[in-house]
């Protein structure tokens, strides 16, 4: 029964890269939740490889929310990441941005309903700048993550604008937010003190297991992207926990 939705400020980041990776090396049951207006990817790119059907996804599952029918609905939705194991599953994507309009009345009733599953539901919720976010979704989550990429600290400033949205979005819903660091260049603690937000975790700039996992060329399950995706789990929780006042969050060690 835990929400964890991912936003990017612009640009291309990492975001479905990222929660692909953790999706794959989470402890099951995890459902990887593609939210982007901008479309999904899985089904041209990691899954590319199979003849999956093109009209299961998100937006049915949209439609089946507004109606109340979501539980009966969503198993008929999901693609399996491992075979048959019905353990590490995914929601596929819009097929086409023009379609984002037409789930904005249903993000709400969407994130209420991954809000009440018993998975870990990990939701790829794209560019906060792209047309018909959603943000009722965010508002709906346990831990919202922005993902950046910390080169220099010059090239943060696209996050700056990024978090104060999220920090107006989500306080009245008392929603915890963090940073998710994807690559190396600044630290942790110098990109925490820059951007004034806690870093929740940090994932390996991995071009070859990235490029895998969007489908092109076998995947690397070993590769440093997959193992550091794997650890963003025990931060995610720690960062919720600490939100509740359970814990305190571990700090990002010194590069």
């Amino acid at each position: 029964m835990t929400l964890i939705s991912m936003v990017s400020a612009k640009g291309s980041p990492g975001v479905s890269t990222t929660l692909l990776a953790c999706a794959l090396t989470w402890s099951a049951p995890v459902l990887l939740a593609e939210c982007d207006p901008a479309g999904g990817a899985l089904l041209s790119g990691y899954l590319s490889r199979y003849e999956l059907p093109a009209d299961r996804g998100i937006l049915p599952l949209a439609g089946a929310a507004l109606r109340g029918i979501a539980p009966q609905e969503l198993a008929g939705q999901l693609i399996d990441l491992d075979g048959d194991k019905r353990e590490r599953m995914a929601l596929p994507g819009l097929a086409d941005p023009a379609q984002s309009a037409s789930l904005e009345p249903a993000w709400l009733a969407l994130g209420m309903f991954f809000a009440s599953l018993g998975p870990v539901v990990l939701a790829d919720c794209g560019r906060l700048a792209a047309p018909h976010p959603p943000l009722a979704l965010l508002r709906q989550s346990d831990l919202v993550l922005l993902a950046v990429r910390p080169r220099s600290l010059r090239t943060l400033s696209p996050a700056v604008p990024a978090i104060a949205a999220l920090r107006r979005e989500l306080a009245e819903a008392n929603v915890p937010m963090g940073l998710v660091l994807v690559g190396g260049g600044s630290s942790g603690r110098e990109v925490a003190r820059h951007l004034m937000a806690p870093v929740v975790g940090e994932v390996a700039w991995d071009p070859k297991t990235a490029a895998a996992l969007c489908g092109q060329g076998r995947g690397r399950r070993r590769g440093p992207l997959m193992r550091t995706a794997s650890g963003l789990r025990e931060r995610a929780a720690a960062a919720i926990a600490a939100h509740a006042g359970q814990t305190t969050v571990p700090q990002p060690a010194a590069r």
